[in-house]
């Protein structure tokens, strides 16, 4: 953006100090110099735009919707206004009206990289694959060809079922990648070595490790089918520089051999290991009802690997639920109730290798469902969040908890007193799930049954943690979910701890540990 020729001097020269004060981080300075030039000129697209961008950021999406229609009304097809809608609708859940404002900006300049790639990313969340797909080699042609776009291009190939071309690009990432540190240089206490492994899935770590204290140095493994796997030119000394090492590698139905691959790597840098690779073997869905049995008040439902020949021939005498292993976020979870629905599904050709789990109604008594995230750090119970909805397929997303305040102080009071919530059977219940998962990090989604027993979904590494709401909607969170966070760094800092008392020291040379 830059100053019209016709802008009043004092407009220019505000408008100049504004975007200097934005470039340079003092976002507060650039609001009062928006909104000083838009004092004297209410319609400058410029500062409009520009104010647009901050309070995007901010704790008030109403504020950023107020100045977007007004460049809006003033500019219909003003690229950085549009781009701006765009952006608020996908935070609100709306992908097709973010999908229709990126469009629109991408009609107009198909070269806007930007404009590309966050259309790409509604298409993606709306299943339009094709066009997502299309979209993101677009910005990838216009210059966008960082890492980011070419991950965004992957997660679009593997959800179309190409995951030999998702594979060669993340393999290609992960060789020019290296051993990625992000934060300045700090003591070992403070260091943590990250593993992942590409193709794998992983604990989530953008909320959960906190970037003011530890510093982060991050490998991911090559999929196995790679010639040079686990890690190709990648020199893994640097790691020695780390107290303490987190294996992020978290759904054993993702593992292909990367496991034992990463099992190797920690015993060879002989660092203490936050979720040791062999703890991650035993946490999968299918092995949840041994694994949890005989826990009072808590019900598992049986879930078993089937093949989609298999599930051809099998009666369907009740619900079930259908989803490939491995996958999360109920994307391709199914629900079938008889042989019709079931003869439906196999016509839209599902992977082969599936998993199917006996459906439980867990409707409350009010007719909504509910289902409860608890986080689990050091074997330590810590609420999450509460999603309710009106479908028996309900993820927080879905819930649009945002849009009801009686949702939020539900899930309010569940975060500032769960063992209220629950009572003491189904309470104690769930910490007995956390000790026989016995992880460093995971957690559980579950439900309570109108009888007050606790319906485990799934309890594993992969629990996602974040603190993504605005503070002023969801007070009980920002109270809640640091102190998650918090526990985490206590953790790693002590696991640190106790290797650098014991002596432990890296042994890249011998290929085991050294005390």
């Amino acid at each position: 953006m830059t100053d019209r020729p016709d802008a009043p001097p004092d407009v220019a020269a505000r408008l100049r100090e504004a975007m200097a004060s934005h470039v340079a981080g003092r976002v507060d300075e650039a609001q009062a110099g928006y909104r000083g030039v838009l004092a004297l000129e209410p319609d400058h697209a410029e500062a409009l735009g520009m104010l647009a961008l901050i309070l995007l950021d901010g704790p008030d999406p109403a504020a950023a919707e107020a100045v977007i229609q007004r460049l809006l009304t003033a500019r219909p097809d003003d690229e950085a206004g549009l781009l701006c809608l765009g952006r608020l609708r996908a935070r609100q859940g709306e992908d097709a009206a973010a999908a229709e404002a990126f469009q629109r900006v991408a009609m107009r300049r198909p070269g806007l990289a930007p404009a590309q790639k966050e259309l790409g990313a509604a298409l993606l969340r709306l299943g339009r694959l094709a066009r997502a797909e299309a979209a993101v080699r677009a910005a990838i042609a216009a210059g966008a060809n960082d890492a980011a776009t070419q991950e965004q291009l992957a997660a679009i190939l593997e959800r179309d079922r190409r995951g030999q071309e998702a594979l060669a690009i993340r393999n290609d990432l992960a060789r020019r990648a290296g051993v990625q540190r992000k934060g300045p240089l700090r003591a070992p206490a403070d260091t943590l070595a990250v593993l992942g492994a590409v193709g794998a899935g992983h604990v989530p770590t953008r909320y959960l490790i906190d970037p003011e204290v530890f510093t982060t140095l991050f490998v991911g493994l090559l999929s196995p089918d790679q010639p040079d796997a686990p890690l190709g030119p990648i020199d893994i000394a640097p790691l020695s520089q780390a107290g303490a090492v987190f294996n992020t590698l978290g759904d054993i139905h993702r593992d292909w051999g990367q496991l034992a691959a990463a099992e190797a790597i920690c015993a060879r840098l002989g660092k203490p290991v936050i979720n040791p690779p062999a703890s991650i073997v035993r946490t999968g869905r299918d092995a949840a009802p041994a694994l949890f049995a005989g826990i009072p008040g808590l019900v598992v439902p049986a879930t078993w690997p089937i093949s989609a020949s298999e599930l051809a021939r099998r009666p369907i005498q009740g619900p079930v639920l259908v989803r490939p292993p491995g996958d999360h976020g109920g994307e391709n979870l199914t629900r079938l109730a008889d042989a019709a629905e079931r003869d439906a599904y196999l016509a839209d050709d599902p992977d082969e290798a599936l998993l199917l789990t006996d459906f439980h109604d867990f409707r409350s008594g009010d007719g909504a469902w509910r289902k409860y995230r608890l986080i689990f750090v050091d074997r330590q119970v810590f609420p999450f969040h509460l999603a309710v909805g009106e479908h028996w397929l309900l993820h927080y997303w879905r819930a649009e908890m945002a849009r009801s305040d009686w949702k939020k102080a539900e899930e309010a009071r569940f975060l500032e007193d769960w063992r209220g919530v629950f009572g003491p059977r189904a309470a104690a219940a769930v910490e007995a799930v956390a000790r026989r998962l016995d992880l460093d990090y995971g957690g559980v989604d579950c439900a309570l049954l109108p009888n007050g027993e606790v319906l485990l979904f799934e309890a594993n590494a992969t629990i996602l943690l974040h603190l993504d709401e605005p503070a002023a909607d969801f007070p009980a969170k920002h109270r809640r979910v640091p102190p998650i966070r918090e526990a985490f760094t206590r953790l790693v800092r002590a696991r640190a701890g106790e290797g650098l008392v014991r002596g432990w020291r890296p042994t890249l040379d011998s290929g085991g540990p050294r005390a």
